[in-house]
């Protein structure tokens, strides 16, 4: 019994660790990142009920289970970690958070398309206002991928000035967005019901 419990509390330490380390490499554990790993908890989860269960995976050439077709899922899920975690390292560059935002709003908004399509597998109805939400998200993550501050875009890496440019100009650290990053798409929402959970935190 006492090995059990050694066991447990070495799992838990390690899972904190772990957690913890990989917070603050994808720039902390916000809404963003939340709603991230839930997107992508729950759409491996369907996925894999829709092949247990229903039979009818597209992952797979039988539409079943197979543990080759679940183990490339968690591949893929950790690549997109891996590249979120690359994109807020270039905001600590860029003295912004446009890049991270965009690209957990684009994996967001991928995998909760793909709940969605688990969820018609499985017969199991959901809000249309559920779906617009993930195409509002996606609209989104496209215009921060593109610049839409009122300033000219979202802000880039400053290049390296020459030492006569220097003497003339010293660098200045690009600013952050200014605003509620989610304003526009609380407006573009066709709906009050669900839009308290996209506010982001007070910092």
């Amino acid at each position: 019994m006492s090995n059990a419990k050694s066991i447990y509390y070495t799992v838990l330490a390690g899972i904190a660790a772990i957690g913890g380390v990989a917070s603050q490499y994808l720039g902390g554990w916000d809404q963003l990142t939340q709603l991230l790993a839930w997107a992508m908890a729950i759409d491996y989860l369907t996925g894999a009920l829709c092949a247990a269960v229903w039979h009818k995976s597209p992952k797979t050439a039988t539409g079943g289970y197979e543990s080759r077709a679940g183990f490339k899922g968690l591949i893929r899920k950790g690549v997109i970690i891996l590249i979120v975690m690359i994109a807020a390292e270039l905001d600590k560059l860029a003295n912004t958070t446009a890049m991270r935002t965009a690209t957990i709003l684009f994996f967001a908004a991928n995998d909760g398309m793909s709940i969605l399509e688990n969820l018609g597998i499985m017969g199991v109805p959901y809000p249309p206002a559920l779906k617009n939400a993930f195409e509002v998200l996606r609209r989104k993550s496209e215009d921060k991928g593109d610049g839409d501050d009122k300033d000219g875009g979202t802000p880039q890496m400053s290049t390296v000035d020459t030492p006569d440019e220097a003497e003339e100009d010293e660098y200045k650290p690009q600013h952050e967005l200014p605003g509620d990053p989610y304003a526009e798409l609380k407006e573009d929402m066709d709906y009050k019901d669900v839009s308290g959970l996209l506010d982001e935190e007070d910092e």
